[in-house]
């Protein structure tokens, strides 16, 4: 999807109506606990490795990779902070045009990006590759892990 500005604040206005129905009437269909804990994320990414043989799959599905980055990304807020942001005006950075999460008190990668790291785990096969970062950005914030 290309966003603008008025259409990316109109995609956060929605995050919240959006996550209820993930967060309940999708993960009730699929045998998901979607809680916004670690293992929420693992249980969420087994699901992707079943659903999609590779990420060119995934991304073709658009509302799916959405809300996939929506709860990712919630999930990684209610861990370690940030806000939704979209750069729309420097299009060398990488994640131009893509929500992303941000924040000053982010060490090392300024931006957190949920969708790549969707599609990034079906490559990966691992089945923790996304609870992985999010683990080692509350290590570098010296954030407790409670598992």
């Amino acid at each position: 999807m290309s966003y603008t500005k008025e259409n990316f604040q109109d995609w956060i206005f929605c995050i919240d109506d959006k996550m209820n129905s993930f967060t309940e009437d999708f993960a009730n269909k699929n045998n998901l606990v979607l809680d916004y804990t670690l293992q929420s994320l693992d249980g969420l990414e087994q699901w992707i490795l079943e659903t999609y043989n590779d990420e060119d799959q995934l991304l073709g599905d658009h509302k799916m990779l959405d809300l996939l980055a929506i709860y990712i990304g919630e999930t990684f807020r209610k861990h370690i902070g940030g806000k939704w942001f979209m750069d729309l005006d420097n299009k060398n950075n990488a994640f131009y045009g893509m929500p992303v999460l941000t924040s000053p008190e982010f060490k090392g990668v300024k931006y957190k990006s949920p969708q790549v790291y969707a599609t990034a785990s079906i490559d990966r096969q691992q089945g923790n590759h996304v609870s992985t970062i999010l683990k080692n950005n509350m290590q570098d914030m010296s954030i407790p892990i409670k598992e």
